[in-house]
């Protein structure tokens, strides 16, 4: 095992098995518990890293190789940055529509990571909470029009994600 990182709530470390890498991480049990039943879930709707196997304080799940959204955003062309912003929208509209909020996606700048096929993947889903109103897209599209990426009048994006919200 290598060390990773360390975060609020877990230590993370890399694992090497052949020539597949995992990531392993250790946090308090109600942490991991968490992170594991909506992993389970988000799997299903093609969301988030693959989980592999778990423990009472422990989950190993595949690593996702890539650069962090912010990263990848300000180093990339206007078409390859428009199929992830899409990309990333989807999948909080899956999160939307399944009732999960994520509370990351206000500032995702170390929660989504873009492989180099262009494809993000979120991670990091231990505070995630069921939710009647849940706020993914909404958020994620703050974090948007926070970078100021596009020429696009905010006013009315913001309008529609009320419209939206409102659904």
């Amino acid at each position: 095992m290598q060390y990773l990182s360390k975060g609020k709530r877990s230590v993370v470390y890399l694992i090497k098995k052949g020539n597949k890498q995992y990531v392993k991480k250790i946090a308090k049990e109600w942490t991991i518990q968490n992170e594991v039943k909506w992993l389970k879930l988000l799997n299903k709707h093609k969301i988030g890293p693959k989980l592999i196997s778990f423990g009472k304080s422990y989950l190993i799940e595949e690593y996702i190789e890539g650069l962090t959204i912010s990263n990848f955003l300000k180093n990339t062309n206007k078409e390859d940055l428009k199929k992830v912003i899409l990309n990333c929208l989807n999948q909080c509209f899956i999160l939307d529509k399944l009732k999960v909020n994520k509370f990351e996606m206000t500032n995702p700048y170390k929660h989504i990571i873009v492989k180099k096929n262009l494809k993000p993947v979120m991670i990091d889903f231990e505070r995630c909470r069921f939710s009647l109103n849940p706020k993914n897209v909404s958020q994620f599209v703050e974090y948007i029009l926070k970078l100021d990426l596009f020429k696009i009048d905010k006013d009315k994006i913001r309008k529609l994600v009320k419209r939206y919200k409102k659904l």
